[in-house]
């Protein structure tokens, strides 16, 4: 399995919809969550209850394309993204950067994460809170192609 980013495009709950629905109307895309996928079939991230985590392989479905959009992620290092999910595990979730996407008003809290936000300091970004899904999505694609033209 290739080390990956997975962009959430599906319909969670009830309650779980209203927040998919606040974050893509907010920040105007498709995403609402993303996860790291590992190679050895975990993915990270972080979600709210549980924070910065880990799951167990296959515990996500991540080639339901109607569920996921996936980034090959080849030339990033996956050790380093590892590493830091491994030295942030349970690290809390960042309720007011996901509020900060609805509402706009609200700041962000810097000592907790939310999903992009994790993944782009696994990535080696700087300044991850700036970055949601769907502005994580498009900077991804971007890179990625640029990795891919030099390797050419």
């Amino acid at each position: 399995m290739p080390f990956q980013a997975a962009f959430y495009q599906g319909t969670s709950s009830i309650l779980g919809a209203i927040l998919d629905w606040g974050i893509r109307t907010d920040t105007h895309g498709p995403y609402s969550h993303m996860e790291l996928v590992l190679s050895d079939g975990r993915s990270a991230s972080s979600v709210p209850g549980a924070g910065v985590r880990f799951t167990t392989p296959g515990s996500i479905n991540f080639n339901d394309s109607t569920q996921w959009f996936l980034i090959d992620l080849t030339g990033l290092d996956e050790a380093q993204a590892v590493q830091w999910f491994t030295a942030n595990q349970g690290k809390a979730y960042n309720y007011w950067g996901d509020a900060s996407f609805v509402l706009g008003i609200i700041g962000t809290d810097k000592k907790d994460d939310f999903c992009s936000e994790a993944c782009a300091y696994a990535l080696g970004f700087e300044e991850g809170w700036r970055f949601d899904p769907n502005t994580f999505a498009v900077v991804l694609k971007r890179l990625m192609q640029a990795v891919q033209q030099q390797a050419a």
